[in-house]
C-alpha cells in the first residue's frame, strides 16, 4: 500500500492485507479483503481459510488492489470503507510495534504475528546484527524505507540505496554489496520465485521501527467479530497452525501479546516536557507556539522556507508534486505523513531526505539546500517560522516529534 502518509517512507509496509470475518455468530460466513499487491496475499488467503475452517463456517474473499492511484496512493479512509461494505474485520494489518498507528475510526485485535525489515546476507557470511558486519560494508537498502536511518547508529556501514526491494536485492546477488536491510515479506517473495532462498540468510533486525505487528483491524460496531477471530486465531496457534501458515513470511506471537491499538501517542506537551526535567521548549531552546493542533516548535526561518520552496520545486516537485500531495513519491504533507502515532522526529525523516533525495541522485546537494527544503516541509506541515535558521547538523539531530499541524498560514 502506498498511501499519503509518514509510513508512505517505508512503502514495503504499506502492502497490506486485510483480512475480514463475520463470525459474530454461528454459521457466519468468514468475509475476507485480502491486498493482490501484497507479497504475503497468500499467506493471508490460508490464515482467514483456516480461521472459516476452524469456525466451520465458509469464505467469501474480495480482493483489492493497495497501491492505489498514481497520484496519491492508497487512502486509508479506504479501510473504513470497506470494513464497511465488503469485510467486517480487518486482518493483516503492520502496526509499528515501537508505537501504535491505525487508520482513523478503526481499532485491531491482539498481535497474532510480526514481521518486518531483515538483515539479508549470503549464506556463506551470515550476521545477524549491524553490529557484526565487517567495517567499510556496504549495505543495500530501498530508497524512503525506514533503514536508511540505521546508517547514522552504525558509521562504519556504508549506504548503497536503490530505487526498489528488487533492485536492492539484486544488488546482493551480484555482490555489489555485502548486505541488504529490506521488509521481509519482499525478501522472502523475491527469493522465492528466483528459486534462491537456500542461497541465503536473514535475521530480524533490533533496530527502532524494524518490527512490525500483524493485526485485524475492524469498525468498533464489529467487536463481536474481533473476538470470535481472536478465539480462533488462539486455536491455531495452541495447534500449531498459526505458525506454519506465517512462515516464513512472519513469526507468530505468542498468547501474552498486547494489543497494539490503543490511542496515537500524542505530542509532548509544555507541561509533560517540564515533568521530564526540561523549561517547555523544544530540542535546542526552541520556543514552541499553540497552534489549532497542538505545540509546534519553531525551528527554521520564513525567508529559509521561502529559499527551500524554490529548491523543492527544483529537485523535488517531479516526484512528488507541486504541492506535496504525492505522484510517483509519496505525499510529503498532512496528518498521514506527520502522524503522532508512527512516532517519527523531525531528524529521523531529514536523514531519509538528505540521503535518499533527489532519487537520481541521492545525497548530491548541498547540506543547506537540504536544510532548507526541510524548513519548507515543516512550514507546509503548519510549524511556524522563527528567528533563527534550520542548520543541516540541527536538522539531522532535532527530536522534535513530527506532527501535522494543518496547512500553513
Amino acid at each position: 500500500m502506498n498511501h499519503s502518509s509518514l509510513s508512505t517512507f517505508l512503502r514495503p509496509v504499506l502492502s497490506l492485507a486485510l483480512v475480514a470475518s463475520g463470525i459474530g455468530t454461528a454459521q457466519a460466513a468468514v468475509s475476507v479483503c485480502v491486498d493482490t499487491s501484497s507479497p504475503t496475499v497468500e499467506m493471508d488467503k490460508a490464515i482467514a481459510a483456516a480461521v472459516a475452517k476452524q469456525q466451520n463456517t465458509t469464505l467469501t474473499v474480495h480482493d483489492f488492489d493497495g497501491t492505489g492511484d498514481d497520484e496519491e496512493g492508497f487512502d486509508l479512509k479506504e479501510f473504513n470503507a470497506m470494513a464497511a461494505k465488503d469485510c467486517q474485520l480487518v486482518m493483516g494489518f503492520p502496526v509499528d510495534a515501537s508505537s501504535s498507528g491505525l487508520p482513523e475510526g478503526m481499532k485491531a485485535t491482539s498481535a497474532y504475528g510480526r514481521t518486518g525489515f531483515v538483515l539479508v546476507t549470503p549464506v556463506a557470511a551470515a550476521a545477524h546484527s549491524l553490529s557484526t558486519l565487517p567495517e567499510g560494508s556496504e549495505v543495500a537498502v530501498a530508497y524512503q524505507t525506514t533503514p536508511n536511518l540505521y546508517f547514522a547508529d552504525h558509521p562504519k556501514l556504508q549506504a548503497s540505496v536503490h530505487p526498489t526491494n528488487d533492485a536492492a536485492i539484486s544488488a546482493l546477488e551480484q555482490k555489489k554489496v555485502g548486505a541488504a536491510m529490506l521488509w521481509r515479506p519482499s525478501v522472502v517473495g523475491y527469493l522465492a520465485k528466483h528459486k534462491e532462498a537456500k542461497q541465503f540468510d536473514y535475521a530480524e533486525l533490533n533496530e527502532p521501527h524494524a518490527r512490525w505487528n500483524l493485526v485485524a483491524l475492524y469498525d468498533p460496531a464489529n467487536a463481536a467479530a474481533a473476538q470470535a477471530f481472536e478465539t480462533s486465531i488462539k486455536a491455531l496457534q495452541a495447534n500449531g497452525t498459526l505458525g506454519k501458515l506465517l512462515d516464513p513470511y512472519a513469526v507468530a506471537v505468542d498468547d501474552q501479546a498486547k494489543s497494539v491499538a490503543a490511542a496515537p501517542k500524542a505530542a509532548a506537551t509544555g507541561a509533560d516536557n517540564k515533568a521530564a526535567g526540561g523549561n517547555g521548549e523544544a530540542a535546542g531552546g526552541a520556543k514552541k507556539v499553540v497552534t489549532g493542533s497542538g505545540e509546534a516548535a519553531k525551528l527554521y526561518t520564513s525567508a529559509q522556507a521561502e529559499r527551500g520552496k524554490a529548491d523543492y520545486a527544483e529537485n523535488c516537485a517531479l516526484c512528488h508534486g507541486d504541492t506535496l500531495s504525492g505522484r510517483s513519491g509519496p505525499a510529503l504533507k498532512g496528518k498521514h505523513f506527520a502522524n503522532p502515532a508512527a512516532n517519527f522526529h523531525v531528524g529521523d525523516i531529514f536523514t531519509i531526505v538528505s540521503q535518499n533525495m533527489p532519487a537520481t541522485q541521492p545525497a548530491s546537494l548541498e547540506p543547506k539546500v537540504y536544510a532548507d527544503i526541510m524548513a519548507f516541509l515543516l512550514q507546509e506541515n503548519g510549524y511556524p517560522a522563527g528567528d533563527k535558521e534550520l542548520t543541516f547538523d540541527d536538522a539531522k539531530a532535532s527530536k522534535e516529534p513530527l506532527i501535522y499541524h494543518g496547512a500553513s498560514k
